[in-house]
Parts: C-alpha cells; sequence; structure tokens
C-alpha cells in the first residue's frame, strides 16, 4: 500500500504529534508498504530525503495565517504524486483543505487523525472558529474514518460529538524495547550530581498550557519535605521566565537541561521517581509522555482532564488543573511511599503493553486505512 501523510512538522522538529507520525510511517516501512510524508521544510533540512526508508518531500512556507502555514507545494504533490490513501494530522487548516480538494480532483480516500481542537485565546478566535468551523465539518464529513487519540476526548470535543460514527480509537503509541525499565539512570544522576535525591521529572515544550508555573510552585513547597531535585527537560518560549521564577523561589535544585536526544531520554525516565505532566489546558490531547514514562515503569502524576484520564489510567494520580497544592500532595504521596511507587510503575507498564504499544496500535491504523480504501474505491467504480 502507498500512504501519503500530512504533518505539518516531521523530523528533526520534536513533539507528540510528530513521534507519532515518525514511528507510524517508519512502521509502515518495516512491513513492506510505501510511505511518502509532506511537510514543512526546517531550517537545515533537505527538500527531499529518505529517512529511514520513509520519503520525505518538504515544502517552504508562503506565510503564516492565524498561525497556520500555508505551503502551496504540498498541494501540488497531493495532485502529482503516486499514492493510495492520504492521512491528514489535524489541527491544521490549510492542509487539511489541500487534502480535501485534492481527493476530489484525483478521487483519493483519505482519513483524519484528529489530535486536538484548535484552542485560540487570541482576538480573532471568533471569526477563525466560523469560517474554519465550516470547513472542517466538510473535511470531516468526507474523510472516511477518523482516528483519535483517545475516547476522552471525543466526549470533550464539542467538534468530534458530530461524527460519531466515523471514529475509531487509535492511541498514541511507544516502541516499548526502547522505553523500559531495564535502563540505567545513573549517568544522569552523575551528570547533575543529584544522587541521593528524589527526583521530579517533565519532559516537554516549555509553553504555557503545558503548567509549568504551578509544577514550580508545587516544587517549592515539595522541598520543605523531600531532599529533591525538579528536572525540566525541553526548551520553548517560557524557559527564561520559568528559570527566573526558580531563582526567585531560591530553588537551586531546579534543572534546566534543554533538549534531549531520543537516545538519551530513556536515561532520564529512568532516573526519576515519578513523572509529572501538569498540563491545563485541552491543548493537551494526550500525552505521550505519559506513555513514555510509565513503559519505563515509572509511577506519574497528571491533570484530571482531556485524554489523560484515558492514558493514566489505575497507575498514577490525576489532580485538578491550575492547583499546585494538589500537584505538590500527588507527588508527595508518591515520593513517601516506595511500594506505592513501584507497584504504580508496574501497573503503568502493563497498560502501556495492552493499550499504546506500538505494534497493536499501528496494525489497528493499517486495517483503517485497507478498510476505507476498499470501500471509497467499491464507492466511487
Amino acid at each position: 500500500m502507498k500512504v501519503c501523510v500530512v504533518s505539518k512538522h516531521y523530523h528533526p522538529f520534536a513533539g507528540g504529534l510528530e513521534s507519532r507520525v515518525i514511528s507510524l510511517s517508519e512502521w509502515l516501512v518495516g512491513k513492506g508498504h510505501e510511505v511518502v510524508v509532506l511537510t514543512a521544510k526546517e531550517r537545515g533540512t533537505k527538500r527531499s530525503e529518505i529517512i529511514n526508508g520513509v520519503s520525505v518531500r518538504r515544502s517552504t512556507r508562503l506565510l503564516n495565517l492565524f498561525n497556520a502555514p500555508i505551503m502551496p507545494s504540498i498541494f501540488s504533490n497531493l495532485l502529482n504524486l503516486e499514492y493510495d490513501i492520504i492521512d491528514v494530522n489535524l489541527p491544521d487548516p490549510v492542509n487539511s483543505m489541500f487534502v480535501f480538494f485534492a481527493s476530489k480532483l484525483r478521487k483519493k480516500p483519505y482519513v483524519v487523525t484528529y489530535h486536538a481542537d484548535i484552542v485560540k485565546d487570541a482576538w480573532y478566535q471568533l471569526p477563525f472558529k466560523l469560517v474554519y468551523g465550516l470547513f472542517l465539518d466538510l473535511v470531516l464529513e468526507d474523510a472516511g474514518s477518523i482516528l483519535v487519540t483517545s475516547p476522552n476526548y471525543v466526549e470533550l470535543s464539542s467538534v468530534l460529538k458530530r461524527f460519531q460514527k466515523k471514529i475509531v480509537v487509535a492511541p498514541s503509541f511507544v516502541d516499548m524495547k526502547k522505553l523500559s525499565s531495564s535502563v540505567d539512570g545513573s549517568l544522569v544522576k552523575g551528570k547533575f550530581n543529584i544522587f541521593g535525591r528524589k527526583i521530579v521529572l517533565f519532559v516537554g515544550r516549555l509553553v504555557p498550557y503545558k503548567g509549568l508555573d504551578y509544577l514550580i510552585d508545587a516544587f517549592s513547597m515539595l522541598v520543605n519535605e523531600f531532599n529533591a531535585a525538579l528536572i525540566i527537560v525541553g526548551e520553548g518560549p517560557l524557559e527564561k521566565r520559568l528559570k527566573g521564577k526558580a531563582r526567585k523561589l531560591k530553588l537551586s535544585n531546579v534543572i534546566f537541561t534543554g533538549t534531549v536526544s531520543d537516545k538519551d531520554l530513556p536515561q532520564y525516565y529512568a532516573a526519576c521517581d515519578v513523572f509529572v505532566l501538569p498540563s491545563i489546558t485541552r491543548q493537551e490531547a494526550f500525552g505521550l509522555v505519559l506513555v513514555e514514562a510509565m513503559s519505563c515503569g515509572k509511577p506519574v502524576v497528571s491533570t484530571n482532564f482531556s485524554g489523560m484520564p484515558y492514558v493514566v489510567g489505575d497507575a498514577g494520580i490525576l489532580v485538578k488543573p491550575k492547583d499546585a497544592i494538589a500537584l505538590k500532595e500527588a507527588l508527595s504521596k508518591i515520593l513517601s511511599d516506595d511500594r506505592l511507587g513501584s507497584g504504580l510503575g508496574v501497573l503503568g507498564r502493563m497498560r502501556v503493553e495492552e493499550l499504546f504499544n506500538r505494534e497493536v496500535v499501528c496494525k489497528r491504523i493499517l486495517d483503517v486505512y485497507m478498510e476505507v480504501s476498499n470501500r471509497i474505491k467499491t464507492k466511487w467504480t
């Protein structure tokens, strides 16, 4: 089968959505299928190349409209390349329009992988929703299937509720061979000289919806009870301000690492005693880093909304968003009870094996591609 994947970003851009697209594409290639990814050209990348068997075609941004990149050559590629089905990753207003029109012109089926609703606080929020909302309905109505990462998000999304019959739950996933409980975390502890301390870990972009202000506030209370260190892995626009906040609170044991390579990241999970994702808006639709930590056998703490309850299940503690005190209490509960922490870690590893294992989820996605392709071809012929 020839699959065309449309994603705003691809390697080397890092994020939960991008990790899913990369891992799925490489899995499909490993099973003998052909994959071409249409994406944005990042600084220092080639316009066209093969990465681990995946053909990547990058397009230059003409401009950004409401923070959505407009890349006309993606539409040109959709009109000219050979493929059997398109998988477009949303939110992506402009490219979803390109896919819709290319599908109509070429009679090629497509599926939508719906990661999250568009959440905007800017002045143009209402007109944007009115204009794009109308077209989004057309895109979803015409899609052969809609893949979503959690059943919880379907219930919360006013958009998805209207398309229940088309929805297939295909959560984000990890390769458990790369993320296991046997990885050694001593190198990380030695690097930052934090042997003997309880380690709290966050991994993600340093952006407002991740709730890092509440995490730092919670940690400032936690250090009164534990000899602990907070490791924050990632970079983003809030980095300077968050570092300033930690200094203002006199938290010398908050460590900002910047970006960590995929190769080294498992060592950070291995080093921690508890992993935390304190996100505060539905821009966090799933929380792949929770799955990564659980695959490494670590207990997790997250917020009780969006897709996180589905991800965590009984393998961690969920708290109310924007509640630093509740966050601190959850972390303290795990850090003060080694038996609880190890037990939650075992449950997490089992949950990943059952629900978020790469082999299981990718096989489900391929089945959807096959079913949609056969159904639509029959309809059009």
